[in-house]
C-alpha cells in the first residue's frame, strides 16, 4: 500500500554535488524538484511521468511524447561573490584583537564573559 502524493514531500539526499547535499522535493503537482542545500537558486525540476518514461525507455508510449521541463543550471561559484573566505591567520589576529579590546571595555561582567566565550570558540575553530 502507498500514500497518494497530495502534498509536498522534502528529503535531503546523502549524495553530494559541489560539496553540498541535494534536497529532493516530490510535489503535489506531480513533479520532482532538486536543489543544492544552502542555495537559494539553481533548482531543477521535471514531471514524474516524464522521468519515468525516460528511465524505462518507453518515451513514445501512449501516443504522446513526454513534456521535458528540465532547466539547465550552472553551479559554478561566482568570482564576484560578496563573501570572501578570510586568511585564517588574519582572522585569528582580528579575533584576538577583538578579545583584547573586550577585556578592557566597560561592559558588564556577564556580557564580557559571553563575548569572550564566543571569541574563544572562534579561535578554537581555526586550529
Amino acid at each position: 500500500m502507498s500514500t497518494v502524493l497530495n502534498k509536498d514531500l522534502v528529503r535531503e539526499s546523502t549524495e553530494k554535488y559541489d560539496e553540498r547535499n541535494i534536497y529532493i522535493t516530490l510535489t503535489a503537482d506531480q513533479k520532482i524538484k532538486m536543489k543544492l542545500k544552502g542555495m537559494k537558486s539553481g533548482e531543477v525540476s521535471t514531471s514524474i511521468r516524464s522521468l519515468y518514461l525516460e528511465l524505462c525507455g518507453c518515451e513514445g508510449d501512449e501516443g504522446t511524447a513526454p513534456i521535458k521541463e528540465v532547466e539547465v543550471v550552472s553551479y559554478a561559484r561566482k568570482e564576484s561573490s560578496k563573501y570572501i573566505q578570510p586568511d585564517p591567520r588574519v582572522a585569528k589576529t582580528v579575533i584576538q584583537d577583538l578579545r583584547s579590546q573586550n577585556a578592557i571595555s566597560d561592559l558588564d561582567m556577564e556580557t564580557l564573559a559571553k563575548f569572550d566565550a564566543i571569541c574563544v570558540n572562534l579561535l578554537k575553530s581555526y586550529k
